[in-house]
């Protein structure tokens, strides 16, 4: 019996997460990760399930809701991937464990290879159809006393071996030596003992299917294995700033435009060991890059405000152009602040390098080949023209003025991906997303 997803507590838990997602309450690809993952938790903390199938149908089901919820936030759909796989690993590691504890166990049989326990006589056949002993028979060490003694009886023995020889193999030429027979017994005895491949292979289903009862019993290890989810979530910003000495050196201008955590820690970070500059948009109508000079200038990082008409007078004294994202697509584009679009072409245009900072929960496995019209999200238009039909088109009719949240940066405008778990080009994006989700969870 499949189990109810939105059963009290958790359906309670699950219909606020979908409010507030549907109401934007929740600002930031980061906390709507951490509020998913703090959400899969509890679903797995208090769930009732007696096979894994049930607990992965379940979070499956609460993944698609939030998704539905913001379909423009993939976050929150890229942690529900993330903790199904989790959880298969953790299962099939289980399971293997007890297979081979069951197979270890005192008095299972087992498949024996003839051969392997044939006695030491085996090896000792003489020709006259007894075993001679294992120990070699003591030989007088050689001198020149008895030298020539030993040559003539030498000969006298080869001579009457021969016959003896002749003599034994035609008294014994319709007899079964004894290698034969200790491996004829051994194999018989093999063959009694082991079971069949078959039977073998009937065992270790029945312990699967016993294993799979009891399911229940791993709601500790999944737990702990989302809580490491929630630990890298939270430390994302300093596992992405570790790196940040390693793409600025001493002496450059970066420019730079929003407000992101991420790159403000990258910055901090790398100016406790390289002294450089920094030129911040202030990305306008949100005017986010205020906020981002603030806490940079608090820092004492060199840091100038400039309005986004000054990009292209600016972009030739920059050396490199750092930013941070929304979400990365399976095919090494991005979403990124409104804006940045036009930083990307400016800088393309004088040939300086693009690098974007962010975390690998970010990267959703969408292949979309219409991004650029069908997946952005727009706002209203009241920042740009305003509300009071004084001009800029707002006292016409007919006039449509979008205002999108972000820009969709093609591949080939970026440089790299500096990521909380090492840089990548953007042609290596889908490698990664490969092995972090399942094929059959790419859609909820």
């Amino acid at each position: 019996m499949a189990a109810e997803p939105k059963a009290d507590p958790i359906g309670r838990l699950v219909e606020a997460l979908v409010v507030r997602l549907r109401r934007r309450q929740i600002v930031g690809s980061r906390n709507v990760a951490l509020a998913t993952a703090a959400l899969m938790q509890n679903v797995v903390r208090s769930m009732r399930f007696n096979t894994i199938e049930e607990l992965i149908d379940a979070i499956r089901s609460i993944g698609k809701q939030l998704n539905n919820a913001n379909p423009k936030e993939p976050a929150s759909g890229n942690i529900v991937r993330r903790i199904i796989k989790l959880i298969r690993e953790e299962y099939r590691a289980a399971a293997a464990a007890h297979l081979s504890q069951s197979s270890s166990m005192p008095g299972t049989p087992g498949p024996s290879t003839p051969g392997f326990a044939t006695p030491p006589s085996y090896f000792n056949y003489s020709p006259s159809g007894g075993s001679v002993p294992g120990t070699p028979m003591p030989r007088p060490a050689p001198n020149l006393s008895n030298f020539v003694a030993m040559r003539h009886s030498r000969v006298q023995f080869e001579r009457q071996g021969t016959l003896l020889d002749m003599s034994a193999a035609t008294s014994n030429l319709f007899s079964t030596p004894p290698r034969v027979l200790s491996s004829q017994n051994h194999s018989r005895q093999g063959s009694i003992c082991s079971p069949t491949l078959g039977e073998a292979n009937d065992m270790e289903e029945r312990e699967r299917a016993q294993f799979a009862k009891q399911a229940g019993k791993l709601k500790p290890i999944l737990i702990q294995a989302i809580d490491e989810v929630i630990g890298e979530l939270e430390t994302t910003h300093e596992d992405v700033a570790r790196g940040a000495k390693e793409h600025i050196h001493s002496g450059e201008v970066i420019l730079t435009l929003g407000n992101s955590r991420t790159v403000e820690h990258f910055l901090k970070n790398a100016y406790r060991e390289r002294q450089f500059s920094v030129i911040v948009l202030e990305s306008a109508p949100s005017f986010h890059g205020q906020a981002m000079a603030a806490a940079l200038a608090s820092h004492s990082i060199p840091t100038l405000l400039v309005p986004d008409s000054s990009l292209h007078a600016v972009m030739p004294r920059v050396t490199k152009v750092i930013f941070g994202a929304h979400s990365v697509s399976a095919n090494g584009g991005m979403f990124a602040l409104a804006g940045s679009l036009a930083c990307t072409l400016a800088a393309r245009t004088h040939a300086k390098p693009v690098v974007v900072v962010t975390g690998q929960f970010k990267f959703a496995p969408s292949w979309n080949l219409y991004h650029e019209y069908d997946t952005l999200d727009f706002q209203g238009p009241g920042p740009v023209i305003g509300y009071d039909h004084t001009g800029g088109g707002g006292g016409y009719e007919g006039v449509e003025v979008p205002d999108p949240h972000f820009d969709y940066i093609r591949p080939e405008l970026v440089n790299l991906y500096a990521t909380n778990d090492g840089d990548h080009p953007p042609s290596y994006i889908y490698r990664i997303i490969k092995d972090v989700f399942d094929d059959e969870d790419l859609v909820l």
